[in-house]
């Protein structure tokens, strides 16, 4: 009874897109895993570090727009284990189309 339900902007939507990402000095390329309003999970093969401040550029299945956005890495996920390896980032300031788009992708799940 003492469990508490986990309280998220929207539903997770699974996407599974190619995300460019950069921070400080890296680019890196990776997957965008999952999404909702408010941020998503990457899978990368190295990962910035909690608090930083990155930048994504990604598509959305069967969407041709290229979107851009800032983040911060709100959690890290380190493994030895290949495709275990990833952050979670929180938008900063979404673009409206953007926030359009992910509304579209839970209509569809």
């Amino acid at each position: 009874m003492g469990q508490k339900a986990e309280q998220r902007v929207s539903d997770r939507v699974p996407v599974g897109a190619p995300a460019t990402i950069r921070w400080r000095e890296e680019e890196i390329n990776g997957f965008l895993e999952i999404l909702n309003l408010a941020g998503g999970y990457i899978a990368t093969p190295r990962v910035p570090e909690l608090g930083d401040y990155v930048d994504l550029t990604f598509s959305l299945p069967d969407d041709r727009r290229h979107f851009r956005v800032r983040g911060s890495v709100v959690f890290v996920e380190e493994s030895e284990e290949p495709g275990a390896t990833g952050f979670g980032a929180r938008f900063e300031r979404p673009p409206a189309a953007l926030i359009d788009a992910i509304k579209n992708l839970n209509r569809g799940h």
